[in-house]
C-alpha cells in the first residue's frame, strides 16, 4: 500500500547530494567539536552565520536544545519570559525553560502569532519592585506551527524589536521554519533575523537534514550558548559526520526548493476544500495545511483511519488535523492524499 507521510517535515530523508557530501568525508574533515577542532562543523557554523545574517553561529542537536540554549544565555534564574500562548517553546518543549532554566513563563495572546503591543505592555513586570520577577525576554515563532505555518511579517518583527528595546528585553526568534517564511514572501531571510538578538532555525525540517539545528547571534551570546550547549549534553565530538548534511541544506538552490512544498500544500488545500463537508480549511501560507472539524467527532479515530488508508497526519488539538508537505512528497502523493482524506472525512462527518 502507498504511504504518504504528512505528519511533519521532520520525517524527511537526506538528498542524494547530502549523502555524497557525507561519503566524501575523511579523517582530515572531522575532529573534536567541543575543542572547536571539527573543520566540517566550523564550516557549517560560518556558513550559517553568513546566511542568517548574524555574527556567529552554533551547531546544536535539535530545535528544542537550540531554543533552550538561547533562553539560558540571555536570562537569569527567576526571570520571567514572554511566550506566545500556542508557541512550540511553551507547548512542546517539556517545560525546560522552567525546569532547567528556573524561568517563569508568561504567555501572551495573539492573532495568528502577532501580538497586541498594548496587551503585551500590560504583561511587563516592574523591575524595581522586589516582589516581582523581572521580565527580560520576549520570544516570537516564525513560521508559526499551531497557527498553520503562518508568516510573521518582517515589519512585525521590527516592531517587536522596538518594543523589546523600549522595555529592556532580549528578542528571541524561534525560527524553526524561518526559511519557509523567507521563501513564502520571496525576501531574504535576513529581513526577519536582523531585528532579533538571537535566532534558532532547524536543519532537520524543511531543509531535510537528519539531525541538527543552528543558534545564531553575537559573539558574546554564542560564547555563553556554547557553554550551555555543553551543560545540556550537546558537545558531540566528531560532529562533522552529521554537520556535513547541513552545509548542503544551506545552499541557495536547496532553500529555494521549499517552493515545491508550498505549492503542494496549496494543491492539498484546494483539493480538500472541494469537498462539501462540515470542515474549515486554513489556507496555507507555507507548507502546513490545517483541517478544522466543525462537527464533534473523535478526531483520533479519523487520524487512525487515515493512516490505514496510507495517509499519515497529526491531530494538533481535539478539532484540528495537521498535514505538512516536505521533501519527498510529490504531486502524485498529494492527489492520492486528497482522495483518501475525502473518503475518510466523508465516512465520519456525513453520518
Amino acid at each position: 500500500m502507498k504511504i504518504v507521510d504528512l505528519r511533519s517535515d521532520t520525517v524527511t530523508k537526506p538528498s542524494q547530494e547530502m549523502w555524497e557530501a557525507l561519503r566524501s568525508l575523511d579523517d582530515s574533515k572531522i575532529g573534536d567539536d567541543v575543542e572547536g577542532e571539527d573543520p566540517t562543523v566550523n564550516e557549517l557554523e560560518e556558513k550559517a552565520a553568513k546566511v542568517i545574517g548574524k555574527e556567529v553561529a552554533l551547531f546544536v542537536t535539535s530545535g528544542t536544545q537550540g531554543n533552550l540554549v538561547s533562553l539560558l544565555s540571555q536570562t537569569n534564574p527567576g526571570d520571567e519570559i514572554l511566550l506566545e500562548e500556542l508557541s512550540h517553546i511553551y507547548k512542546n518543549e517539556v517545560g525546560s525553560a522552567a525546569r532547567i532554566g528556573g524561568l517563569m513563563i508568561r504567555t501572551y495572546p495573539s492573532i495568528k502569532g502577532v501580538p497586541s503591543f498594548d496587551q503585551l505592555q500590560q504583561l511587563i513586570r516592574d523591575k524595581e519592585d522586589i516582589h516581582e520577577p523581572p521580565t527580560t525576554l520576549l520570544s516570537v515563532e516564525n513560521t508559526h506551527n499551531y497557527h498553520g505555518g503562518v508568516i510573521i511579517q518582517p515589519e512585525v518583527i521590527k516592531d517587536m524589536k522596538k518594543f523589546s528595546e523600549k522595555n529592556d528585553l532580549k528578542l528571541h526568534l524561534d525560527g524553526a521554519r524561518i526559511f519557509n517564511a523567507a521563501v513564502g514572501l520571496k525576501v531574504p531571510v535576513t529581513e526577519f533575523t536582523k531585528h532579533t538578538d538571537s535566532v534558532m532555525f532547524c536543519l532537520s525540517k524543511g531543509l531535510s537534514c537528519p539531525v541538527g539545528s543552528i543558534v545564531a547571534g553575537s559573539k558574546d551570546f554564542i560564547t555563553t550558548a556554547r557553554r550551555y550547549r555543553k551543560m545540556l549534553g550537546g558537545g558531540m565530538r566528531q560532529a562533522g559526520i552529521i554537520a556535513s548534511f547541513g552545509s548542503i541544506a544551506l545552499e541557495e538552490k536547496w532553500i529555494k526548493r521549499l517552493e515545491e512544498d508550498h505549492k503542494n500544500a496549496k494543491l492539498l488545500y484546494e483539493g480538500i476544500e472541494s469537498y462539501d463537508l462540515p470542515i474549515k480549511i486554513h489556507k496555507p501560507e507555507t507548507n502546513i495545511v490545517i483541517v478544522e472539524l466543525m462537527k464533534k467527532t473523535r478526531i483520533f479515530k479519523i487520524v487512525t483511519e487515515l493512516g490505514k488508508e496510507g495517509v499519515k497526519s497529526f491531530n494538533i488539538s481535539k478539532e484540528k488535523i495537521r498535514f505538512v508537505t516536505h521533501y519527498g512528497i510529490n504531486e502524485e502523493d498529494i492527489q492520492y492524499s486528497i482522495q483518501k482524506i475525502g473518503k475518510v472525512l466523508s465516512s465520519f462527518l456525513s453520518k
